[in-house]
């Protein structure tokens, strides 16, 4: 047995293992193309509607504040529900429906206060009938995945659900290129939203095939947010959840406006929209896999302390240039970093909390995660209303040729502040191999993605380069080394 056999980890599961795993990388391929044709360009469809900075980002973050509520709601009410698979399904299917009146928006309604208003409303119920069902979801997704494939499930999952935003992303970047060509943009998100519509149906189908396995919670299981809170300063997980809040708030801080700066300002076509957000989906798509198997063997802390102070670095990246390949080029960056990152912040969720918990932990990460990213949204856009056209630091002045750069800026200062006051709070909860950070950050510098790879869109494989079994000599010796290849 070579070193690298002998060091390599299992792939993978097939999803054909388990009816219900097969049902869910479907259906989460079906609401990822929901996302790419649809939810990825509502921010686009308001900057059509003629949408003002302000409301931009109350597109982006009331619904998050109206879902945030929702979550609360469905986890306090989770011994009430029969079947957690029928109470996902009819969320679901809410969901779909709201997108057949907003696909009639820009065709009925024109531009204006008034149709930005109608999308606002009907994107908060898009959104609170998701959140309502994402505890519950959640509770049923982790009882159906083994503990001990859990990361190289959802990174085969992920993996795939990724790819599928990207395909949809980009044909509906050019069915909206095509008809604003034809000077026909509302016809074109018409197209794209009702997609979003089949898709989103399509993965109700998919629901339905989930096992429902029976679902009980002791008395002694539940808590209050207020006892949620009072345990916090004592609490890893609770820790843990402030940390992903005070991201979040840095987020939503800038996030809101990187559609209307590329739109906008550097008046980008839809084509070359797509173009630099997909870049971010496609090295997601790349990376997830390798993501999730050092999470199995490392743990998901180290992989939130290193992703952490690497989101922290993205906004500050766009500040330097405006060029589109530029762009793309950190968006590269941008994409390793946020799946290394949400991958672990979801599977420490699972590790961190029982099952008879698992809901309610989920539904008040919800809440903390979507309060912060309403306040981050709305200080972003008191900011970005009053922003200086130059900013003086004694004898130096700086005089930005757009400002909305200003506030990414911003967002990055606060993102590492965020890193550096949470991260050392809370630990990692379960047994793993130690590393460290260094390694587990060449690791991932090597994998071979990034490295040099022989890459399939078609059929999603990776095929080895031919190689010298020298290529690495000064980690032959070292236990596990053989796995930077991964």
């Amino acid at each position: 047995m070579t070193a690298k056999q002998q060091h390599e980890p299992p792939a993978a599961p097939a999803p054909e293992q388990s009816p219900s795993l097969k049902a869910s990388i479907k259906d989460g391929a079906s609401y990822a193309v929901m996302m790419g044709s649809g939810e990825t360009y509502f921010g686009p469809l308001g900057i059509f509607l003629h949408a003002s900075t302000l409301q931009v980002g109350l597109l982006a973050s009331l619904p998050q504040l109206v879902g945030a509520v929702l979550q609360w709601a469905g986890a306090i009410n989770m011994d009430r529900i029969k079947s957690r698979r029928r109470f996902v399904i009819i969320g679901a299917v809410i969901q779909a429906l709201t997108l057949i009146p907003m696909a009639l928006i820009p065709v009925c309604f024109g531009q204006g206060t008034l149709p930005v208003l109608i999308l606002l409303a009907l994107i908060m119920v898009y959104n609170g009938a998701n959140a309502a069902g994402l505890p519950v979801w959640s509770s049923l997704i982790g009882d159906l995945v083994p503990t001990d494939i859990r990361g190289r499930f959802f990174g085969h999952r992920n993996r795939l659900t990724t790819m599928s935003t990207f395909i949809s992303l980009l044909a509906a970047g050019v069915i909206l290129h095509l008809f604003a060509q034809a000077g026909l943009p509302q016809w074109g998100f018409m197209a794209t939203l009702v997609i979003a519509f089949l898709a989103r149906l399509n993965s109700v189908r998919w629901l339905t095939r989930y096992d429902d396995p029976g679902f009980t919670i002791a008395a002694d299981q539940v808590f209050t947010f207020r006892q949620f809170l009072k345990r916090s300063p004592r609490s890893n997980f609770a820790k843990f959840v402030f940390f992903i809040g005070a991201i979040n708030f840095s987020v939503a801080f800038s996030a809101p406006y990187f559609a209307l700066y590329m739109l906008r300002d550097l008046k980008f076509s839809y084509v070359e929209f797509t173009a630099v957000t997909g870049v971010v989906t496609i090295t997601q798509f790349l990376a997830f896999r390798h993501w999730g198997t050092l999470s199995d063997r490392f743990g998901n802390k180290k992989i939130l302390n290193v992703c952490g102070w690497g989101v922290a670095f993205v906004p500050v990246l766009w500040v330097v240039s405006h060029h589109i390949v530029y762009l793309m080029m950190i968006q590269v960056f941008a994409g390793l970093v946020w799946s290394g990152f949400s991958l672990a912040s979801a599977n420490f969720l699972f590790d961190a909390v029982s099952q008879p918990k698992r809901a309610r932990c989920v539904a008040y990460q919800g809440l903390v995660n979507g309060l912060f990213f309403f306040l981050g949204s709305l200080t972003g856009g008191f900011v970005a209303g009053h922003l200086p056209r130059s900013i003086s630091i004694g004898p130096w002045t700086w005089t930005p040729l757009f400002m909305l750069p200003v506030l990414f800026l911003l967002s990055g200062v606060m993102r590492a502040a965020a890193a550096g006051i949470f991260l050392h709070r809370f630990k990692e909860v379960r047994p793993v191999e130690p590393i460290r950070h260094r390694d587990l950050i060449y690791r991932v510098s090597q994998i071979r993605p990034i490295a040099g790879a022989t890459f399939s869109l078609i059929t999603g494989l990776f095929r080895e380069q031919p190689q010298s079994q020298d290529r690495h000599p000064r980690n032959k010796n070292r236990p596990g080394g053989s796995n930077l290849d991964l």
